[in-house]
């Protein structure tokens, strides 16, 4: 049980008169907190705050392995963690409650910061009906795996291989 306790002695034996004394004994909560959860956001996103509930003899909370640009705040028995991630990658970030002398609690969980997208600069050209045109080719970046490519000519398509858009026909 929680809570502090007063213990008294006295000893028996002999008709003496019998000995007495007393202590203290205080038995503390020990920590607990809710569980880390994982996030996927884009780099340079702010990110949706991830919450936990510290209990027991937890006031505060270490925190360890967050991305660059993300930070952690402990407001009453609410750790908070937030912001914006400027790097990207998976973070595993690991929390330690502290407070009291009790044995501390521990939770994880993952944030993974995916790069944004880019391509390279398209490129104009003219020409006459029924002429080939020169390929149109772009670089795609960052998280771009492929492209959506409206509006073009009858005749004119669009494809992407190996992380290069190519736009081509007659």
């Amino acid at each position: 049980a929680i809570g502090v306790f007063t213990y008294n002695v006295t000893t028996t034996g002999n008709s003496c008169t019998p000995a007495t004394t007393s202590g203290i004994i205080t038995v503390s909560a020990g920590h607990t907190i809710t569980a880390g959860t994982n996030q996927t956001v884009c780099q340079n996103a702010a990110m949706t705050s991830i919450t936990m509930t510290l209990g027991g003899g937890a006031t505060g909370a270490t925190v360890t392995g967050l991305p660059a640009g993300v930070t952690s705040s402990v407001s009453g028995l609410t750790l908070t963690i937030s912001g914006t991630p400027t790097v990207t990658g998976p973070f595993t970030y690991n929390v330690t409650t502290t407070g009291n002398s009790c044995t501390p609690a521990t939770t994880s969980g993952t944030i993974t910061v995916n790069p944004n997208h880019t391509i390279t600069a398209g490129t104009s050209q003219s020409l006459c009906v029924n002429t080939a045109l020169t390929s149109i080719t772009m670089t795609l970046g960052g998280g771009a795996t492929g492209a959506t490519v409206t509006s073009l000519p009858a005749g004119v398509t669009s494809s992407v291989s190996g992380g290069i858009l190519t736009i081509s026909g007659t």
